[in-house]
């Protein structure tokens, strides 16, 4: 199977549709493709306009945009300032900034359960990332901005098996 190949005329689903044949694939290519998507996906300027978006004052908020039994794409919603828990994935995840920015913190592991910072940056509108599972891949998201910022992330999980795509929570390390 190749990359995707897209015409600027297929609609978001057909988009989705076509990456959901790599959804339950942890490959190299399957991330190619879903970086493919996004950046598809962000640079449309009425992407979310057929969607009812939840918000939740002071947190983020995801509204399930598809699901195909293997793969979960999500708008998120983020309140000035928030933020998620310090955690890894146990599936795929692919982001894309599609208004404001967000700052994403890397951590890494000093036992089993507490991380210290090892990288931070801003993810401006339209950055791309895309990595597949893994404990080294310690991260946590924060709209660090008093302005509402929105993403779209691609899970490689069913939303109906899986609540969220986090594997563990850690907590970052005092002292250290």
């Amino acid at each position: 199977m190749s990359l995707l190949s897209y015409d600027p005329d297929l609609s978001e689903t057909e988009i989705l549709e076509e990456l959901s044949l790599w959804g339950r694939s942890l490959s190299q290519a399957y991330l190619a493709s879903a970086r493919s998507a996004l950046e598809k996906l962000v640079g449309r300027q009425n992407l979310l306009a057929p969607y009812q978006l939840e918000r939740r004052k002071g947190g983020y908020a995801r509204t399930l945009l598809f699901n195909d039994g293997g793969m979960s794409v999500y708008a998120i919603v983020w309140s000035p300032f928030c933020e998620t828990s310090i955690h890894d994935h146990h599936c795929s995840c692919c982001f894309g900034i599609l208004k404001g920015s967000l700052e994403e913190i890397w951590f890494r592991p000093i036992g089993e359960s507490q991380v210290v910072v090892a990288e931070r940056a801003i993810r401006p509108p339209e950055y791309i990332a895309c990595m597949l599972p893994s404990n080294s891949k310690i991260h946590q998201m924060r709209n660090s901005s008093s302005e509402e910022a929105i993403s779209i992330h691609i899970y490689g999980f069913d939303h109906n098996m899986h609540g969220s795509s986090i594997l563990r929570e850690y907590k970052l390390a005092s002292g250290v």
